[in-house]
Parts: structure tokens; C-alpha cells; sequence
């Protein structure tokens, strides 16, 4: 992997040894730093980490199998917090800075429901033979799964004409990569495999059935009949990540289907990555912004973004002010929260 960028950052940003909890050291006059003040429906909060009982604890989380970055204010006195998570931006490292967070701002993440359907090409009988593991562990026939939250999920694919031993196939619901795309095509040459990268530039890796078979930008590889798992891992010329995995299947000593999966209509093409989420603990109730579309329309500005990194030049947390409005509603939206107008300094977890 390619590292070079971090050393030259190294003089940019402020470097700190591994995580710790305790704060930064700053001048006598910065004190309290983190700090978060506004209104929670009609009760007013004024937290100063250090003071009054108030913490600060941050790290990484993960939503649905995507990493996040998060830090949380706890006031001890009422044993209530406030939560900001940031999804992982699909490039944390642009070619000039780590981009953790946006100048511009972050937009609110917001579930929405929506199907991928599968796809064999013009092999429409494979159909006939083609089983998917539901929410009652079933295997059912059907061409399209729904889901409720984005994320990424691993489905249980049973082919009936091949094995009744089930695949594994981690499928990406509202996160799909837009400028580091590690998807492929496939096409054969009697019992080979010819995969081809949608970016042909950068670092590719080819495994098959789990096994690295290849570091060439096109995979050129010979198959006996049978059904495999071709994972492709892409990165960039800045250390940016992605991977893409599919089936593939050869049968009669040729290439006879690559699956392939879309979004059903009316669902779209969508990218979450680099979002954020805010959510508040209201007797011992967790309160999410990303349980309601009423904070498609609302912004999360940030200003004085300040990334830390570590000896060994890795990314270590990020500071930040902020100014939000959110709307936030419990798990089953049986109620709710209004955040007005949030003011203060948050510090978030890289790793």
C-alpha cells in the first residue's frame, strides 16, 4: 500500500501517539475544548467536556458492515449523551489531504427501503434452479430481495442444479462506489475467465474461491465446470479501497453466466458513504436522526476541521466545529426529539 502521502501530511496536521481518551493538550485559555450547546425539544444543554461530570469518549464503529467514525459527549449528572457518527468517505485520501470530512459539510444518512434483483444474462433458465435464504432462514425461490436499512449484507444462495451447499455473497445496498469502482465483466474463451475492471489504473488483486490468483489489471484465468466466487480488490494511487465479489459459473467446459445484481425500480443508484448520523440518549433511549426522512433536508456545517495523526503517520481522530438541526426518533418512531440549533467542538475516532 501506498503510504507516502501520510509523511508529507506529517507536517500539516498535529501528531499524536496511539488513541487515547483523556484530551489533547492545549493552552490554559482553550479550556473546556469539546463542548456541544443547544436546545433538546424545549430543555436547554450546555456541556463542557471536563467540567460538570461531562466526558468525551470516540473510535470506530460499524453500521450494516461499513465502518464509521464516531465521538460521543456523555454528561454523567443525568446519564444522558450525543452521538456524531461519520460513515467513511469512499476516498479518505484525495491526492492533497485527508478528507475525512468535507469543507463544504455533511448531509444526513437516512435508511430507505428498496430490492436488487439478480441477473443471469440471457441464461433465464437458471431461475428454475435458484434459491435464496430469507429473514425465516428459508431458501425460497425468487429473482429479487428487499431491503429495509443500507448496508452491506452477506445472502445465501442455493443453485439446485449445481449443489445444495449454499454460496455466500456479499451484496451492497447503498453503497456503492462512484469513483474507486472495483466492479467487473466478465466474458469466457471456452473453460477461461476474462474479467475486466471498470478503472483499469491503480492496484487490482483477484482471488477465487478465496484464494489470490492474480495481481494483473485483467484476470486471465482457466476454470473446470463448476460455480466460483471471484472477489476483485481495487486501490487507487492514494490508498483508497474497494472490492467487488460475484459468481461466476462454467458449465460444459465454457464461461456460461456472471451473476449480476440491480436496483429495482423505483430504487435507485445510491451512495452513502461519508454521511452522518446524529443521535442522542434520552432515558436510557437511543435517539437516531437516521430513523426519519425529515433530515433529508437539513445540514450539518463544520468548519476548523483539524485531522491528528499518530508516529507512525497514521490518521488518528478528527476536531471539528459544527452547527446542526436534526430531527431524531427512536427505533420503533414512536417518538421523537427535536435538535433546533446545535453549536460546539467534536472530536471523532479514525481508528
Amino acid at each position: 500500500m501506498k503510504r507516502n502521502y501520510l509523511i508529507i501530511l506529517c507536517f500539516v496536521f498535529g501528531i499524536v501517539s496511539c488513541k487515547k481518551e483523556p484530551l489533547p493538550d492545549l493552552p490554559e485559555e482553550n479550556s473546556p475544548y469539546y463542548k456541544i450547546k443547544g436546545l433538546v425539544n424545549d430543555k436547554s444543554i450546555d456541556w463542557n467536556v471536563g467540567l460538570d461530570n461531562v466526558t468525551i469518549s470516540y473510535g470506530t464503529g460499524n453500521l450494516n458492515g461499513i465502518e464509521t467514525y464516531y465521538g460521543q459527549i456523555n454528561s454523567l449528572s443525568n446519564n444522558e449523551a450525543i452521538k456524531v457518527e461519520v460513515i467513511r468517505p469512499e476516498r479518505i485520501f484525495n491526492g492533497a489531504q485527508i478528507a475525512v470530512i468535507p469543507q463544504s459539510g455533511l448531509s444526513y444518512f437516512v435508511h430507505k427501503p428498496g430490492a436488487i434483483k439478480f441477473n443471469f444474462g440471457s441464461n433465464f433458465s437458471q431461475f428454475n434452479y435458484f434459491l435464496i435464504k430469507n429473514n425465516s432462514n428459508d431458501f425460497v425461490a425468487m429473482d429479487l430481495i428487499n431491503f429495509d436499512c443500507y448496508g452491506i449484507y452477506n445472502l445465501e444462495l442455493k443453485f439446485l442444479d449445481y449443489s445444495s451447499t449454499p454460496f455466500v455473497l456479499p451484496v451492497k445496498y447503498g453503497f456503492e462506489e462512484e469513483t474507486i469502482s472495483a466492479r467487473f465483466d466478465c466474458v469466457g474463451d471456452g473453460g477461461n475467465i476474462v474479467a475486466s475492471p471498470e478503472v483499469i489504473s491503480g492496484n487490482h488483486k483477484w482471488y477465487v474461491d478465496g484464494t489470490l490468483v492474480s495481481e494483473e489489471s485483467t484476470l486471465y484465468h482457466s476454470l473446470q465446470n463448476g460455480i466460483y466466487t471471484i472477489k476483485h480488490k481495487y486501490t487507487d494511487d492514494y490508498s483508497n479501497e474497494s472490492e467487488h465479489t460475484t459468481l461466476v459459473r462454467i458449465k460444459n467446459d465454457h464461461f456460461y453466466w456472471q451473476l449480476r445484481y440491480f436496483y429495482e425500480q423505483p430504487s435507485q443508484f445510491v451512495s452513502n458513504y461519508g454521511k452522518v448520523i446524529v443521535s442522542y440518549l434520552h432515558n436510557g433511549t437511543w435517539y437516531s436522526s437516521e430513523n426519519t426522512t425529515d433530515n433529508l433536508k437539513n445540514a450539518f456545517s463544520v468548519s476548523n476541521i483539524n485531522t491528528l495523526i499518530d508516529e507512525n503517520f497514521q490518521p488518528q481522530s478528527c476536531t471539528f466545529d459544527f452547527n446542526f438541526r436534526s430531527t431524531l426518533y427512536n427505533i420503533n418512531q414512536s417518538d421523537s426529539l427535536y435538535l433546533p440549533e446545535m453549536t460546539g467542538t467534536f472530536n471523532i475516532g479514525l481508528k
